[in-house]
Protein backbone atom coordinates (compact mmCIF):
# COMPACT_ATOMS: atom_id res chain seq x y z
CA UNK A 1 0.00 0.00 0.00
CA UNK A 2 1.25 3.33 -1.01
CA UNK A 3 1.47 6.27 1.50
CA UNK A 4 0.52 10.26 0.91
CA UNK A 5 1.96 12.49 3.67
CA UNK A 6 -0.29 15.11 4.32
CA UNK A 7 0.97 18.07 5.74
CA UNK A 8 -1.12 20.87 7.27
CA UNK A 9 -0.01 24.61 8.50
CA UNK A 10 -1.72 23.93 11.87
CA UNK A 11 -1.63 20.52 14.04
CA UNK A 12 -2.77 17.27 13.50
CA UNK A 13 -4.46 15.30 13.18
CA UNK A 14 -6.88 16.82 10.65
CA UNK A 15 -9.27 14.07 10.29
CA UNK A 16 -11.75 15.94 8.89
CA UNK A 17 -9.55 16.60 5.75
CA UNK A 18 -8.24 12.89 5.14
CA UNK A 19 -11.82 12.07 5.37
CA UNK A 20 -12.99 13.58 2.16
CA UNK A 21 -9.17 13.08 0.51
CA UNK A 22 -9.89 9.61 1.33
CA UNK A 23 -12.81 9.40 -0.28
CA UNK A 24 -11.14 10.78 -3.71
CA UNK A 25 -7.87 8.77 -3.44
CA UNK A 26 -8.93 5.41 -1.75
CA UNK A 27 -6.89 2.31 -0.89
CA UNK A 28 -4.00 4.50 0.15
CA UNK A 29 -2.19 4.66 4.19
CA UNK A 30 -2.26 8.28 5.08
CA UNK A 31 0.66 9.95 7.36
CA UNK A 32 0.07 13.35 9.37
CA UNK A 33 2.16 15.77 10.34
CA UNK A 34 1.60 19.68 11.34
CA UNK A 35 3.89 22.74 11.54
CA UNK A 36 1.92 23.47 14.75
CA UNK A 37 2.67 20.00 16.34
CA UNK A 38 4.11 20.16 19.76
CA UNK A 39 3.79 23.76 19.67
CA UNK A 40 2.03 25.73 22.98
CA UNK A 41 0.05 28.87 22.34
CA UNK A 42 2.78 31.30 22.99
CA UNK A 43 4.97 29.55 20.14
CA UNK A 44 1.54 29.38 17.89
CA UNK A 45 1.32 33.39 18.16
CA UNK A 46 4.81 33.97 17.51
CA UNK A 47 4.04 32.74 14.31
CA UNK A 48 1.61 35.51 13.70
CA UNK A 49 1.67 37.92 10.54
CA UNK A 50 4.08 40.83 10.48
CA UNK A 51 3.28 43.43 8.29
CA UNK A 52 3.49 42.55 4.74
CA UNK A 53 3.47 38.54 5.29
CA UNK A 54 0.90 36.79 4.06
CA UNK A 55 -1.74 35.53 6.37
CA UNK A 56 -2.90 32.05 6.06
CA UNK A 57 -5.68 30.12 8.73
CA UNK A 58 -5.99 26.82 10.03
CA UNK A 59 -7.38 25.10 12.61
CA UNK A 60 -5.67 23.99 15.89
CA UNK A 61 -6.19 20.54 17.83
CA UNK A 62 -9.02 21.65 20.00
CA UNK A 63 -10.43 23.57 16.85
CA UNK A 64 -9.31 27.13 17.72
CA UNK A 65 -8.62 29.11 14.71
CA UNK A 66 -5.73 31.17 14.48
CA UNK A 67 -3.67 33.38 11.53
CA UNK A 68 -0.14 32.88 10.69
CA UNK A 69 2.50 34.48 8.61
CA UNK A 70 3.28 32.37 5.44
CA UNK A 71 7.14 33.55 5.68
CA UNK A 72 7.14 32.48 9.30
CA UNK A 73 5.90 29.31 8.02
CA UNK A 74 8.85 27.94 6.06
CA UNK A 75 11.27 26.26 8.55
CA UNK A 76 8.23 24.69 11.01
CA UNK A 77 6.98 23.77 7.55
CA UNK A 78 10.07 21.87 6.84
CA UNK A 79 10.36 20.72 10.07
CA UNK A 80 6.92 18.63 9.29
CA UNK A 81 8.12 17.36 5.76
CA UNK A 82 10.92 15.82 7.83
CA UNK A 83 9.32 13.82 10.03
CA UNK A 84 7.09 12.60 7.52
CA UNK A 85 8.56 12.06 4.38
CA UNK A 86 10.72 8.74 5.20
CA UNK A 87 8.24 6.23 4.38
CA UNK A 88 6.30 8.51 1.70
CA UNK A 89 5.52 8.26 -1.59
CA UNK A 90 3.73 11.19 -1.94
CA UNK A 91 3.99 14.56 -0.02
CA UNK A 92 0.85 17.11 0.05
CA UNK A 93 0.87 20.00 1.04
CA UNK A 94 -2.72 20.85 2.58
CA UNK A 95 -2.51 24.86 1.96
CA UNK A 96 -2.30 27.10 -1.06
CA UNK A 97 0.54 28.93 0.51
CA UNK A 98 3.71 29.43 -1.52
CA UNK A 99 6.13 26.91 0.20
CA UNK A 100 9.49 26.34 -1.18
CA UNK A 101 9.74 22.49 0.41
CA UNK A 102 12.29 19.76 0.13
CA UNK A 103 11.86 16.22 0.45
CA UNK A 104 12.82 12.67 -0.90
CA UNK A 105 9.26 12.51 -2.02
CA UNK A 106 7.65 14.50 -4.67
CA UNK A 107 5.65 17.73 -3.46
CA UNK A 108 2.17 18.37 -4.45
CA UNK A 109 1.69 22.11 -4.29
CA UNK A 110 -2.38 22.79 -4.46
CA UNK A 111 -1.47 26.84 -4.95
CA UNK A 112 0.62 26.38 -8.05
CA UNK A 113 -1.95 23.64 -9.34
CA UNK A 114 -4.98 25.89 -9.19
CA UNK A 115 -3.21 28.82 -11.20
CA UNK A 116 -2.19 26.12 -13.67
CA UNK A 117 -5.79 24.67 -13.94
CA UNK A 118 -7.79 28.13 -14.09
CA UNK A 119 -4.98 29.13 -17.31
CA UNK A 120 -5.37 25.69 -19.16
CA UNK A 121 -9.15 26.13 -18.99
CA UNK A 122 -8.73 29.74 -20.24
CA UNK A 123 -11.08 31.65 -17.72
CA UNK A 124 -10.25 35.29 -18.22
CA UNK A 125 -12.39 36.39 -15.34
CA UNK A 126 -13.36 34.24 -11.82
CA UNK A 127 -14.42 34.88 -8.59
CA UNK A 128 -12.07 33.66 -5.80
CA UNK A 129 -12.85 32.33 -2.45
CA UNK A 130 -10.33 32.98 0.22
CA UNK A 131 -10.49 33.11 4.67
CA UNK A 132 -8.82 36.03 4.85
CA UNK A 133 -9.54 40.21 4.03
CA UNK A 134 -5.40 40.68 4.51
CA UNK A 135 -5.17 38.02 1.50
CA UNK A 136 -7.12 39.96 -1.45
CA UNK A 137 -4.53 42.30 -2.51
CA UNK A 138 -2.57 39.38 -3.04
CA UNK A 139 -5.07 37.59 -4.85
CA UNK A 140 -5.78 40.15 -7.31
CA UNK A 141 -2.05 40.55 -7.82
CA UNK A 142 -1.53 36.78 -8.12
CA UNK A 143 -4.48 36.06 -10.50
CA UNK A 144 -3.25 39.66 -12.52
CA UNK A 145 -0.18 37.80 -13.36
CA UNK A 146 -1.47 34.55 -14.33
CA UNK A 147 -3.62 36.81 -16.96
CA UNK A 148 -6.72 36.36 -15.09
CA UNK A 149 -9.29 38.80 -13.97
CA UNK A 150 -10.50 38.35 -10.57
CA UNK A 151 -13.22 39.37 -7.82
CA UNK A 152 -12.51 38.14 -4.14
CA UNK A 153 -14.84 36.90 -1.80
CA UNK A 154 -13.53 36.97 2.07
CA UNK A 155 -15.51 33.69 3.29
CA UNK A 156 -13.68 32.12 6.26
CA UNK A 157 -13.77 27.89 6.20
CA UNK A 158 -14.87 27.57 10.01
CA UNK A 159 -17.44 28.98 12.27
CA UNK A 160 -21.20 29.11 12.47
CA UNK A 161 -21.53 32.19 10.40
CA UNK A 162 -20.39 30.82 6.83
CA UNK A 163 -22.77 31.32 4.24
CA UNK A 164 -21.19 29.63 1.05
CA UNK A 165 -24.45 30.01 -0.84
CA UNK A 166 -24.27 33.75 -0.54
CA UNK A 167 -20.54 33.43 -2.12
CA UNK A 168 -22.35 31.68 -5.04
CA UNK A 169 -24.52 34.52 -5.94
CA UNK A 170 -21.94 37.17 -5.11
CA UNK A 171 -19.89 35.31 -7.90
CA UNK A 172 -22.58 35.28 -10.59
CA UNK A 173 -23.54 39.01 -9.93
CA UNK A 174 -19.55 40.08 -10.31
CA UNK A 175 -20.09 38.44 -13.81
CA UNK A 176 -17.52 35.28 -13.25
CA UNK A 177 -17.25 32.62 -15.60
CA UNK A 178 -15.97 30.21 -12.77
CA UNK A 179 -15.44 30.07 -9.13
CA UNK A 180 -11.90 29.16 -7.51
CA UNK A 181 -12.18 28.39 -3.53
CA UNK A 182 -8.70 29.24 -2.54
CA UNK A 183 -8.75 27.43 0.87
CA UNK A 184 -8.10 23.65 2.16
CA UNK A 185 -10.19 24.34 5.03
CA UNK A 186 -13.38 24.90 2.61
CA UNK A 187 -15.01 21.48 2.17
CA UNK A 188 -16.69 19.76 -0.27
CA UNK A 189 -20.35 20.28 1.24
CA UNK A 190 -19.26 24.41 0.86
CA UNK A 191 -18.23 23.50 -2.97
CA UNK A 192 -21.54 21.53 -3.76
CA UNK A 193 -23.13 24.66 -1.62
CA UNK A 194 -21.16 27.48 -3.66
CA UNK A 195 -21.66 25.64 -7.28
CA UNK A 196 -25.71 25.46 -6.90
CA UNK A 197 -26.50 28.80 -5.72
CA UNK A 198 -23.86 30.42 -8.79
CA UNK A 199 -24.57 27.81 -11.83
CA UNK A 200 -20.82 28.04 -12.11
CA UNK A 201 -17.92 25.95 -12.81
CA UNK A 202 -16.63 25.76 -8.85
CA UNK A 203 -12.77 24.67 -8.32
CA UNK A 204 -12.08 23.33 -4.76
CA UNK A 205 -8.45 23.27 -4.43
CA UNK A 206 -8.91 20.38 -1.71
CA UNK A 207 -10.74 17.99 -4.06
CA UNK A 208 -8.48 19.33 -7.14
CA UNK A 209 -5.29 17.98 -4.92
CA UNK A 210 -6.74 14.87 -4.22
CA UNK A 211 -7.43 14.05 -7.79
CA UNK A 212 -4.04 14.86 -8.86
CA UNK A 213 -2.34 13.22 -5.87
CA UNK A 214 -4.40 9.67 -7.20
CA UNK A 215 -3.09 10.53 -10.65
CA UNK A 216 0.59 10.82 -9.02
CA UNK A 217 0.24 8.13 -6.61
CA UNK A 218 -1.32 5.16 -9.30
CA UNK A 219 -4.57 4.27 -7.71
CA UNK A 220 -7.92 4.19 -9.48
CA UNK A 221 -10.59 6.15 -7.83
CA UNK A 222 -13.45 4.34 -7.57
CA UNK A 223 -16.95 5.35 -7.12
CA UNK A 224 -18.47 5.19 -4.41
CA UNK A 225 -15.13 4.82 -2.46
CA UNK A 226 -15.66 4.01 1.51
CA UNK A 227 -14.55 7.39 3.62
CA UNK A 228 -11.50 7.32 5.62
CA UNK A 229 -12.13 5.91 9.04
CA UNK A 230 -8.75 6.41 10.89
Amino acid sequence: MKTIAAITIGQSPRDDVISELGLLVPGVRWAQAGALDGLDLDAVRALEPEPGDLPLVTRLRDGRVVTLGEARLLRPMQHAVDRADAAADLVLVCCTGSFSLSSRAPVLLPGRLLVSTVQALHFDRIAVVTPHDGQTAWEEERWAHAGVSAHVIVEPPYGGEVDFTRVGRNARVHGARAIVMDCFGYTLQARDEVAAASGLPTILVRSLAARIAAELIGEVVAAGARPYDG
